[in-house]
Formats: C-alpha cells, structure tokens, sequence
C-alpha cells in the first residue's frame, strides 16, 4: 500500500512540475528553437558530456585506490551503468547498483566501495559550492536581477556556501585522517545496543573509514579535489555551451548560479528528474539571466535529453554485453543493499 501511495505521489509531483514548466510557453516556439540549435555548440555539449563521465571514472580509481586496485574500463562501465540506472528505475537505485558491480569484479570491500560513492557525493557538494562561492563573489556572474535584495541573497549565500564547504572538507579529513579513533567512539555509543548489532554499526563504520581513505593526506586530498572540481568545470561547460546553442546568454561565472538552482531542482525524486530538472534550468536562466521563457524551455529540453538519453543508451549497451536486464539490475540492487 505504501509503495502504491509513494509512485502515486511521485507521479503527481511530476505531472505537476511538467505543468509548471511548460503553463507559459509556446510549444510551437520551443519546437522552432530546437530545429534552429548551433549544432557547433551542441557538438562541444557533448563531448564535454563525456569528458564529465572520465573524470568520474578517474576520480572513482583515485577513491578506490586506498582499498585496492580497479581497472579504468571497469571504473567507466560501472559509472555509465549506475548513472543509467538511475534514469531508467526509480530511487536513485545506480547509486547503490554501481559499487556493487565494481566491488564484485574487483574482489573490493562492498561495504568500503560503496563509502567510496558517499565521498564522491560528498566532494560533489563541496567542488559545486566552492566554485559557485569563487563565481559569485571573486567574478562578475553579470545577473540581469534587478532587486538588490536578492543579489546581495545570492552572493552571501555564496559566501555561506563557500564556508560551509570549507567545514565539511575540514570534518571529512579529520574523520578520515583518524578511522581508528572514530571506530572506537562508534564502539563507545554503540554499547547500549545489543552486542551483535554493535558489532555491525563498528564494523560498518570501519568499512567506511576505509572508503575514505583517499582523504587521509594532504597529497591524496588534492588530487580527489582536482578531479572534483574537472567534473563540475565539465558539466558547466555543457551548461554553458548548450545556453549558446540556444543563442542565450549565460556568462561562464553565471554558470554555477543555475548549476546550484539544478542541484536543488534534481533533488526531488521525479523519475529521470522529469519535470524538475528542466524547470530548475528554466527558472534559473529567466529569473537570474532574464532570458526568454520558450528559448530556455528550448535549452531545458536540450541539456535534460543530453544528460539522460545518451547514458541511459550506453548503459543499456553495457548491460547487454553483459546479460543484465532490468529485472536483474532490481534483484541486484537488493543484494547489494544487504551486502553493505
């Protein structure tokens, strides 16, 4: 019954955001300013598409490197096939899907390869506010707002954003730098729980620990910063080529403004961020750039074909070279929630 409840709701939150993406534009408009896409800058989106999906799959080696070895051409299927996943099944199920394989080709911890997938998330947050905080404070994202209050908004909140940043960074190096240190005090408040379950909450802190690894040092750290911050140079790159396709314009500062809008808007669980992913890029390029309604609609549509449609295909390609169906996929996504 309530998983009946919770696809209804979903299904209803994404009708609803389609309804509010679409209820001023013209769709013979939209339609005519996506045959009319410089098919130059559509070229350079992609290619940095797949630049992103590199990145990922170095900076996975780099993370993993602590718990072992991993093969970059696994590295790069298993990403393709997790990111895939989560456009084709609901519940962010790559997420969880995409260690799993790894672990299992790799004879890797599952339990510290999936730590391996919290930190990149971790470090996803941190590189995004970091470069939205030096966009909005250290260069002229050229905002086309006219009300002070929320300009002054938007560059204390990247202040704030590039401060909270700086915080988790520091916690998560402390963290790792000392795993023994935080097993035990897992051990300690654990004690009032019966002794096997907290032998388990140790034991998967410890495997956590382990998984974090690649923020243990100075000279480790940097390096997950570095591909960190290419991932997200990357996808802005995409962004902002696919606003000049669309003959928009989106200063390269302005960038990380709708790349902070898009986290927010992708955070909500539609299916294939369907709905709100194109309104957080819509709302974002009339609101801060004031540009037109049915050519950011355009862009919209774009930018969600090029992050989803290509990834979901190579991921299925990958899947099928490999016997995987998407009954299976389910099936091991359980196998993998019990393993870690």
């Amino acid at each position: 019954m309530m998983g009946y409840l919770k696809t209804t709701l979903v299904l209803l939150a994404t009708v609803l955001l389609v309804a509010v993406f679409l209820r001023h534009a013209d769709l013979s408009a939209v339609a005519r300013e996506l045959r009319q896409a410089d098919p130059g800058y559509v070229l350079l989106a992609v290619a940095a598409t797949v630049a992103t999906f590199i990145f990922r799959a170095w900076r996975w080696q780099h993370l993993l490197a602590p718990i072992g070895q991993a093969g970059f051409g696994n590295a790069f299927r298993t990403t393709v096939i997790g990111f895939g996943a989560n456009g084709l099944l609901p519940g962010r199920v790559g997420e969880v899907l995409r260690p799993y394989l790894l672990a299992r080709r790799e004879g890797l911890d599952p339990t510290a390869t999936f730590a391996t997938i919290v930190l990149e998330r971790a470090l996803d947050l941190i590189a995004l506010l970091c470069l939205f905080a030096v966009s909005v404070s250290v260069f002229d994202p050229q905002f086309t707002v006219k009300d002070g209050e929320s300009l002054r908004a938007v560059r204390v909140g990247g202040l704030l954003a590039g401060g909270a940043a700086a915080a988790g960074l520091a916690v998560a190096f402390a963290m790792a730098g000392h795993p023994e240190r935080v097993q035990s005090w897992t051990a300690w408040l654990t004690a009032w729980l019966p002794r096997r379950l907290a032998r388990l909450v140790t034991r998967l802190v410890g495997a956590f620990g382990r998984g974090f690894g690649a923020l243990r040092s100075p000279r480790a750290l940097g390096p997950a910063l570095g591909w960190s911050a290419a991932v997200w140079l990357s996808i802005a790159l995409t962004t902002w080529a696919m606003a000049q396709a669309f003959g928009l314009r989106l200063p390269p500062a302005g960038t990380f403004a709708v790349l902070m809008v898009l986290t927010v808007g992708v955070a909500v669980p539609t299916p294939g961020a369907v709905g709100a992913f194109h309104e957080a890029v819509r709302f974002a390029m009339v609101s801060f750039f004031g540009a037109d309604n049915d050519t950011s609609v355009a862009m919209a549509v774009a930018l969600h074909a090029l992050a989803f449609l290509p990834v979901s295909a190579l991921a299925i390609y990958f899947m099928a070279r490999e016997g995987l169906s998407l009954s299976r996929m389910r099936a091991m996504v359980e196998e993998g929630s019990h393993a870690t």
